[in-house]
Order: structure tokens, then sequence, then C-alpha cells
């Protein structure tokens, strides 16, 4: 059991220093070396658990979608809205590793865990058809455009912090700012439903 337990925490280890490592050089510029450096461990013990580096990549997404299925947005129609800004503001380093993701991967290649990302997207998908279907939300605009604006509105002041500064004079990692969008986004979702 004790051997078990150790493989366990020494596999932790690795993807939390290669989560580190990828969302601070991209999966382009992350260097193996770097990720048994910060998990304190010896390069070649990655490779008993990991094929290589896109294989550590891939797992390092896998699990951070599983930890994402898990929380739940709450009630009413700026929930949807306010619960995805700050999923991800509370997790800045999964935001640059999406970032670096995004700009390291070409339009048609093949997409990172794209199967669990897929049904993660399908799920809140059809929470929005769901709510569309109980008057939450506008029935009448297409679901899949307004999850894809439900990300925008959560993603880009994280993503584009520069953006985000040159408008507001805040950082998005203000708490000030942060408290603001959410309440910001939480009225636009109630200006949105029906009346």
């Amino acid at each position: 059991m004790g051997e078990r337990r150790d493989a366990e925490r020494t596999r932790a280890k690795i993807m939390a220093a290669a989560r580190e490592e990828f969302a601070a050089h991209g999966l382009a510029g992350a260097r193996i070396e770097a990720i048994a450096r910060r998990a304190g461990i010896a390069k070649q013990l990655i490779y008993h658990y990991f094929s290589g580096k896109e294989a550590l990549f891939e797992a390092t997404l896998e699990s951070k979608y599983r930890q994402h299925r898990a929380a739940s947005p709450g009630e009413g129609p700026g929930a949807l809205f306010r619960h995805r800004f700050e999923a991800a503001a509370h997790d800045p380093v999964w935001m640059r590793f999406l970032t670096w993701e995004a700009a390291e991967h070409p339009e048609s290649g093949r997409i990172v865990a794209e199967d669990v990302r897929r049904e993660a997207i399908a799920r809140q998908a059809a929470l929005i058809a769901q709510r569309q279907a109980g008057g939450e939300l506008p029935a009448d605009l297409d679901p899949a455009l307004l999850q894809l604006a439900i990300y925008a509105l959560a993603i880009y002041p994280l993503a584009f912090g520069q953006v985000t500064r040159m408008i507001t004079d805040r950082s998005p990692e203000d708490p000030r700012f942060q408290a603001d969008w959410a309440a910001f986004l939480t009225e636009l979702g109630a200006r949105l439903a029906p009346k």
C-alpha cells in the first residue's frame, strides 16, 4: 500500500510541476528537465509515468477538466456568466495554460484531450439549453453562440490583462475588479432573462 501511495504522490508532484511549467512556457517551450526540477525528482522518473511531454500535457489537461466538471454554476440567469469567470479567475495558472495552448495550436491540428473537453462543453451546452427551456435565458438565442459568448466574457479580461488594465485601470487579478466584473456578469445575465 505504501508503494502505491508513493507512486500516486510522485505522479501528483509531476502533474503539479508540469502544470506550472506548461503555464509558464507553453507546450513547445516547456522542458522535461524543468518539470523534473520543479517536482524535485529525476527526469527519468517522468518517463516512467508518461511516455513523453505531449502525454504529460494531455494528462494535465484531462485532470484539470475533470476538476472543473464537479463545479456547479448555481441558480439564476447570471450564474452561468459569473460562474465561468470566477472559475477562471481563481485559477490564473490554468488561464495561462489555455492561452499558451491557443497560441501554439494550429487550427487544423489535433486538440489535446479533445474527447474529455467536448464532454465538458456538451454538459455546459445542455445546461444552457435547459435554462433556455425553463425561461431563464432567451430561447431565441443560438445556444452554441450563447455558450461562446459566456466563455468570451469570462476569459477575455483574464487572458488579455493588458487590455483590462487599459480600459479599467485595474489588473484582472485585483479583487475589486473581479468582484465588479462578477457583479456585472450577474446583472448582464439577469437582463438577458426573458420578462
